[in-house]
């Protein structure tokens, strides 16, 4: 589990992982037009991928916007999807289901069914875990999404243009970070 990702968000993707045999899987909270990745599992890039923001497109985009669930086995050459699930490239199979309260607030996005697509019963399984994750994402009131590195950028040309010397500040501490 990445230190980032909060507990009861890790283990709803590894849940759903493990009853469906994706080989991944990540929860994407809906922020604004994007997507930001709060926990993932099975697979090294999805996990490091939290914290990032995704374009809200492909498959998770519909979901997000219809409320229902949807698995498809992708074509080649989709671009769609690429990425979706913290697959890289895009996967051969896709399941996406909104996890919502009075709202959708975000998908739970598995890729890559060990037999070549999603069943009806893997459909709702995770359905029942997204809801769980709905709530959860409902209770987490206090989550405001990361700057995109655009962001950072313009807002560090400001600092520096209107207030150099607590810009200089502002980079020390960002370059000690990093």
């Amino acid at each position: 589990m990445n230190a980032s990702s909060r507990p009861s968000y890790h283990a709803v993707v590894l849940g759903a992982v493990e009853a469906t045999g994706a080989t991944s899987g990540w929860l994407l909270r809906a922020v604004d037009d994007r997507f930001v990745v709060v926990a993932a599992c099975g697979n090294p890039e999805a996990e490091r991928a939290i914290g990032a923001t995704r374009e809200s497109r492909g498959m998770a985009a519909f979901v997000l916007a219809s409320g229902q669930p949807a698995a498809i086995q992708t074509r080649p050459g989709d671009t769609d999807n690429d990425g979706a699930g913290g697959a890289t490239g895009a996967p051969r199979s896709l399941l996406a289901v909104p996890c919502a309260t009075d709202e959708v607030l975000g998908v739970l996005e598995l890729v890559d069914a060990p037999s070549g697509s999603f069943s009806f019963d893997d459909v709702e399984i995770v359905s029942l875990l997204a809801d769980v994750a709905g709530a959860a994402l409902g209770e987490d009131a206090d989550f405001v999404a990361p700057a995109t590195p655009q962001q950072l950028y313009e807002s560090l040309r400001s600092l520096a243009a209107l207030d150099p010397t607590r810009y200089r500040d502002v980079a020390r501490i960002v370059g000690a970070l990093l």
